[in-house]
């Protein structure tokens, strides 16, 4: 079942480009100029709808595959993700480019069958990234390449390697680009996260490594949130998931005892998935991840701050342009579901008319703080909305300290610059009314075997 988009939807309002422009507080960052390129400096962009499968449909604004990796005609490219479709990568490149050295992240499980995949193509090199905590997955969405100009390119997306991510979903990435020096760059914060990401991979990703650290990245203000597996404790717990995010929006935003909390601040979160997330939101969605997003500026307890969940409901699903079959890129479990029927009380229709993308189903996670019903920043990344993402943090008794438990490799950027957001859904949201419900997956009647979908996160 497929469906075209609404061409009369309403497009991306120019008055509202403008009062970001003027609500901006800080400089924008300068563009690193590359004669012939597309691809701006710290901007987010969208995918388009359609591509080498089917043709494009309404995409204003948006780069494929396809336009990217022609842009940015890589030298050498390192690609991390969940899912590849090696053909379709392949395919994604300049015919000229196709022999280009490239080497693949994906988690340690699935390295063998892509090996298979890419077994004639010695200029494929294939790793499996170590799960060690069950039920975890190499989820990072990301691309790192070098061209021959001397810049180094990076991608942090969040979609999937495969063509249904890339032709038929909401999707975004960044893009941000520096320029190749002679020994080791100066360090910056940006370069300083990436390099400390890479580490976690040890010595199997080293001559990426070697290669940020000659790169000169200074030009770039935004961080980047990531998580790694692991029971990480003492200070380095502060290094991943959710209390990452909080001690960066503490620098980014440090306390301010002369704010007034004259209303209430809002936070959106929007995701593709799902987990079990606790019987009570104080459990973990409000006792430990909202308070990360508030960072150093909690709100006061006679004005608590707001917080919802952008997701698919059945009928966002089923009148999306790929129908019920869109529903595999946003699985949720009936059977968690029905433990926190809790959180259907703060959930909102996906809804994307200012950027006429209502009816393409939303494979992109993004999370931001409105306050006074302004945007004060966003983040786009590849993690949903669960603990095995964003990490849950306990009291260890055999270690006798605290520890936060991180299953899974996630990637995403922090970009506080108000002329930069993208904002992929509409605001203010449209809660659930009382007859929807969210689109989730009954463990005893697979949809993905009635409809053939490969379910994806």
């Amino acid at each position: 079942m497929k469906r075209s988009l609404d061409p009369s939807q309403p497009g991306p309002s120019d008055s509202d480009d403008v009062a970001a422009k003027k609500r901006a507080t800080v400089t924008r960052e300068p563009t690193v100029t590359r004669v012939g390129s597309v691809l701006e400096q710290g901007k987010i962009y969208f995918t388009p709808i359609g591509g080498i499968s089917v043709p494009r449909q309404e995409s204003e604004g948006s780069l494929s595959l396809e336009d990217i990796l022609a842009d940015i005609r890589p030298t050498q490219a390192l690609h991390l993700s969940f899912m590849i479709d090696f053909q379709y990568l392949l395919n994604s490149y300049p015919p000229s480019l196709r022999t280009t050295p490239m080497t693949f992240v994906v988690g340690a499980s699935d390295k063998a069958a892509l090996s298979r995949e890419c077994a004639a193509h010695k200029n494929v090199t294939v790793i499996g990234a170590p799960l060690p905590i069950p039920f975890g997955t190499h989820h990072t969405k990301m691309s790192i390449m070098e061209s021959e100009d001397g810049r180094v390119h990076v991608i942090v997306s969040t979609a999937n390697l495969v063509p249904d991510d890339w032709e038929f979903k909401t999707q975004q990435f960044y893009y941000a680009c520096g320029l190749k020096r002679d020994g080791e760059a100066q360090r910056c914060p940006f370069q300083s996260d990436l390099l400390e990401y890479l580490s976690f991979y040890r010595n199997l990703l080293t001559p990426w490594r070697e290669l940020i650290q000659s790169t000169d990245f200074s030009s770039i203000t935004d961080r980047l949130i990531f998580s790694t597996p692991g029971y990480h404790t003492h200070v380095a717990r502060l290094n991943f998931g959710h209390p990452r995010l909080a001690r960066i929006l503490t620098e980014k935003f440090p306390f301010d005892p002369s704010y007034e909390h004259t209303e209430r601040c809002t936070f959106i979160s929007q995701c593709s998935s799902i987990g079990s997330i606790g019987k009570q939101p104080i459990d973990w969605f409000r006792g430990q991840f909202l308070k990360s997003l508030e960072g150093a500026n909690p709100a006061p307890k006679s004005k608590p701050a707001k917080m919802y969940l952008i997701f698919p409901c059945v009928e966002d699903v089923r009148t999306s342009c790929q129908g019920y079959a869109g529903g595999g890129s946003v699985p949720y479990r009936n059977s968690v579901h029905v433990r926190q029927k809790w959180l259907q009380g703060v959930m909102c229709k996906w809804r994307s008319n200012a950027k006429r993308r209502t009816h393409a189903v939303p494979h992109c996670k993004t999370y931001v703080k409105f306050d006074k019903k302004v945007p004060q920043w966003q983040l786009v990344t590849s993690a949903n909305l669960s603990k095995a993402a964003w990490g849950e943090a306990s009291f260890s008794k055999a270690k006798k300290t605290d520890q936060l438990m991180v299953r899974s490799y996630e990637m995403g950027v922090l970009i506080t610059d108000p002329t930069r957001f993208n904002i992929p859904f509409d605001y203010p949201c449209v809660p659930y009314s009382d007859t929807d419900n969210p689109f989730t997956v009954d463990t005893k009647h697979e949809i993905p075997d009635i409809l053939g979908c490969v379910w994806n996160i």
